[in-house]
């Protein structure tokens, strides 16, 4: 049955997923399809989706790790239960050239892990497909150029609106190259995925600091799509990056002043920090002396005891850099030892802060 309605539930950090949205929402005029993109946060999906089987539900992240966003899997565990109504989902990864190369990009579990909670709460997916979009990881390499957005806009526009126009006719539109390439990425970077949303997010989510350049404004913090930037500070406030963080780079591609950095510097000392823990070392010299104890953290009680350190020693030295941070020399120091300094960010064409932030979402602290 051909959909009367369509609606799309999306998360953004970059602009890059709201583009493919809007690509496939703009399919919904030539085929006399109403469709409404809405965003994931600060949204009630009950009150967006009717069900049934003229209606056509899709959910759509980026690809983090390897996997779906945490915040995205929660909102989809948030669905409501609607039992036969279509649905499809997409994932946007990065992509890089080279000159006439064009290296895709590797979703893995993302369209899967979403997919199969639709199918959990009754949803019949009609489509789960991946888009090459522009690669937005500034914190490792800097953004692409110009022509290199436009030719790979235009691979991604081309897939999309034929997605597009297969569901909106009421079809299925499965793609089983995607299937197949996604499905092995899956199966053999799960270890990756697991390791990303249990300890891999909140280590990137501290490598943010904002340089000299800032000056308060709260922007950051006011378009966070998971509202974990706060402002600290009085006199001074300054950004600080809470665990909830998603690591999507909204926040540096929205900042007016360039002011948000990954610190590559820091990123050695906090892997320092967090993969040699001083209490495992010092417990192990103690072990060597004492019958019995000798070896006991290279077995599972090491390894816990090591996990037991890591989350508190992430938080509290990056609270120690956030306040070294405050220090004019030091933060000049460490904005001039990260590559981000000098090679810029990245924002999907013709996106703006409106676009990405909800009117509704109310500034952090309101």
């Amino acid at each position: 049955m051909k959909p009367t309605r369509a609606v799309i539930f999306v998360t953004s950090g970059t602009g890059n997923t709201l583009q493919v949205a809007n690509w496939i929402a703009g399919r919904g005029e030539v085929a006399g399809v109403e469709v409404a993109v809405h965003h994931m946060e600060g949204e009630d999906p009950a009150a967006e989706i009717r069900g049934g089987e003229d209606e056509l539900v899709g959910l759509a992240a980026p690809a983090h790790g390897f996997t779906a966003p945490w915040h995205a899997i929660k909102f989809a565990a948030r669905l409501p239960r609607r039992k036969g109504t279509p649905a499809f989902v997409f994932a946007t990864r990065g992509r890089l050239r080279f000159g006439p190369v064009f290296v895709p990009g590797l979703s893995a579990s993302c369209t899967f892990v979403l997919a199969l909670i639709l199918l959990l709460k009754g949803y019949r997916v009609r489509a789960a497909d991946a888009f090459d979009m522009p690669s937005n990881w500034y914190s490792l390499h800097p953004p692409q150029r110009a022509r290199s957005i436009e030719l790979i806009h235009e691979r991604a526009r081309g897939r999309a609106e034929r997605m597009a126009d297969r569901l909106l006719a009421g079809e299925r539109a499965w793609r089983w190259q995607h299937v197949i390439y996604e499905g092995i990425g899956a199966l053999s970077l799960w270890p990756v995925s697991l390791a990303y949303l249990g300890m891999g997010r909140f280590f990137l989510a501290k490598l943010f600091f904002a340089n000299h350049r800032c000056d308060g404004c709260g922007t950051c913090a006011k378009a966070c799509p998971v509202e974990a930037i706060a402002m600290w500070g009085k006199d001074n406030p300054r950004p600080f990056w809470k665990y909830s963080c998603e690591s999507c780079m909204r926040c540096a591609a929205l900042c007016p002043h360039d002011a948000i950095e990954a610190g590559h510097s820091w990123a050695v000392i906090l892997y320092f920090l967090t993969s040699v823990p001083t209490a495992t070392w010092l417990f192990s010299l103690i072990g060597r002396s004492i019958p019995g104890l000798e070896g006991w953290h290279e077995g599972w009680f090491g390894h816990v005891a090591t996990v037991l350190y890591a989350y508190p020693a992430i938080f509290a030295s990056y609270y120690g850099f956030h306040l070294l941070n405050r220090l004019r020399p030091l933060n000049w120091l460490f904005a001039h030892t990260t590559l981000t300094h000098f090679w810029g960010r990245y924002l999907a064409p013709n996106t703006r802060y409106k676009h990405l932030v909800p009117r509704r979402k109310k500034p952090a602290g309101d």
